[in-house]
């Protein structure tokens, strides 16, 4: 049986992929199709629930795909949802957050778009809650956005709906005339209804002589095509008209008409609409005084509701500004510590340069001495110890001298010899590629006739980890104790013991001689050991007393 190719099985995997990712995506849009319509026409408040559940989910996943538009059109769904729920502060706060973020976005007929539409929900909720400055002044932001005259038909028909509750027909007018020269040019025969009954409307305030005749035209209009809500506006509209010029009558019919039509469209908000218009109409005492009472009441309840919505909206704004001042609390106590951090880091770091300079310096100054004492040391060997073996030759080959002056004067040139051949030796330099045998070959040169000399082992201290110039110091120093012991300390025994624990090391030189007190030419001796102890940053410390003995330390 013959085994799919990889290319087969990769393509097959690629159309099942593809596959998910439309039914993912189709899905997604149905969604998105069924809870907007959810939002426009709520029938349940659990539907109206999973619906803001679902777009507030929708909104966190588009922002942190940083699909902003996708948000805002989102948003403005969610906004749209408050204001039918009658949540008006929510509302005007959701817009605002939307119209936040499309201030950084590029400006398009995509971006253009959705910032007319978040202006004009901005206008609505402002009018709704009687701030008709505000309303006024967000459709006029949105109307500049307008890319095209059908653009700017809905909002200019906001605007004059302000201009009417504010009763500034003059201006309801000259916006209702805009509009229908627009829908004129649209040639749409629906919204040239609307705009002639809205201008009809606006002149029956002003009795103008036109307004019966473009409010009758739009009726016929609207019969015409059928058009049931606009044939109720226009029955509406009539009604308010010859209420107005007195004539009950004509009103309370075209209430009846509208009452009819309310009906037919089944609609809970038209049938309210209606009924009021009725009540309104009515000369019964009793209801005009019922209609007085309930619209004292509603108006108090929308104030109520409207302070309490401020207050909530105020508190909310507040809560924001306490969150948003934590924040920045937070921050700043942040930028103090990252400061504080960076300050003593700065001061450790700094530190530890100038240690280490410090260091090195020392470290060149040591190999510079050393330098130096190889340096005479080869000098007094070259020069001087060689010319003393010279004279010595010369003199033991000379015949004529006194036996008793040869003898004297050569014992003294040896003397001398011996004594620059030990500065000689002393200064010379010291190969510590292998520094215990390094130290074998000292103690062994130095070890005096009937002197028994006793050591721990070398490797009890790490000497890889110890660095040459420090090396090369020890050596001097056990040096110089191996030579005052030699010729001054008489001692029979000499212990040296090699101690490491950690990082910290030590030698522990002693000897059983006759010690000393105040001897100037060996307190010069244990300064020179001293000097180059603190030289590699270490220590050195010792106890003697005539009659007994010698001990001392280095600590490194």
């Amino acid at each position: 049986m013959n085994k799919p190719s990889f290319f087969f099985l990769f393509f097959i995997y690629g159309l099942i992929g593809s596959m998910l990712c439309i039914a993912y995506s189709q899905d997604s849009n149905d969604s998105l199709r069924y809870y907007h319509n959810v939002i426009v026409k709520p029938e349940t408040s659990t539907e109206l629930n999973s619906a803001f559940l679902f777009f507030e989910r929708e909104i966190q996943k588009q922002l942190s795909k940083g699909d902003t538009i996708s948000a805002v059109q989102n948003l403005r769904r969610v906004a749209i949802g408050q204001y039918e729920l009658g949540f008006l502060y929510e509302s005007e706060a959701t817009a605002v957050k939307a119209l936040k973020l499309l201030e950084g976005q590029k400006s398009n007929v995509v971006t253009q778009e959705a910032r007319s539409g978040v202006l004009n929900h901005l206008g609505i909720v402002y009018k709704q809650i009687k701030s008709y400055d505000k309303a006024i002044y967000y459709y006029g932001q949105a109307l500049d956005l307008a890319l095209d005259s059908s653009d700017s038909i809905p909002t200019l028909n906001n605007m004059s709906y302000v201009y009417i509750d504010q009763n500034k027909y003059g201006l309801a007018l000259k916006t209702s005339l805009l509009v229908l020269e627009k829908r004129l040019q649209q040639n749409d025969s629906i919204g040239i209804a609307r705009a002639m009954d809205n201008l009809g409307f606006v002149q029956s305030k002003l009795n103008m002589v036109d307004a019966l005749d473009n409010m009758e035209s739009a009726l016929k209009i609207r019969q015409r095509m059928h058009d049931i809500p606009g044939m109720y506006s226009s029955h509406h509209h009539l009604s308010e008209y010859f209420f107005d010029q007195g004539n009950r009558q004509k009103a309370i019919e075209h209430a009846e008409l509208a009452y009819d039509l309310a009906k037919q469209l089944n609609s809970a908000s038209y049938l309210e609409n209606a009924l009021s218009l009725l009540l309104d109409l009515s000369d019964d005492p009793k209801v005009i005084a019922y209609r007085k009472l309930t619209d004292s009441i509603s108006s108090a309840k929308q104030i109520q509701e409207n302070k309490y919505a401020m207050v909530k909206y105020n508190v909310e704004k507040e809560r924001q500004k306490a969150q948003a001042a934590e924040l920045q609390n937070e921050r700043e106590k942040t930028y103090k510590i990252i400061f504080i951090s960076a300050f003593i880091i700065a001061i450790v770091v700094g530190t530890f340069v100038v240690y280490r300079k410090n260091q090195q310096r020392k470290r060149e100054l040591v190999q510079t001495a050393q330098k130096t004492e190889a340096r005479i040391s080869k000098r007094v060997h070259d020069d001087l110890a060689n010319d003393v073996s010279g004279v010595m030759t010369f003199v033991e080959n000379r015949l004529n001298i006194p036996v008793k002056m040869k003898e004297r004067l050569l014992y003294f040139l040896n003397d001398i010899y011996v004594r620059s051949r030990d500065i000689s030796v002393a200064n010379a330099g010291v190969n510590v590629s292998d520094f215990p045998s390094a130290l074998k070959n000292l103690i062994a040169q130095y070890h005096p006739k009937g002197v028994n000399i006793v050591t721990s082992p070398y490797s009890n201290i790490s000497w890889d980890k110890v660095p040459e110039h420090k090396k090369i110091q020890l050596y001097k120093c056990l040096q110089e104790l191996l030579v005052n012991t030699k010729k001054h300390s008489k001692a029979t025994m000499i212990s040296i013991a090699f101690n490491g624990k950690g990082r910290k090391n030590t030698i522990v030189y002693s000897d059983n001689g006759i010690g000393f007190d105040t001897d100037k030419i060996l307190m010069g001796g244990m300064k020179n050991v001293e000097t180059r102890m603190t030289e590699i940053g270490g220590s050195f410390s010792f106890e003697s007393n005539k009659g007994k003995g010698f001990k001392g330390s280095l600590l490194f």
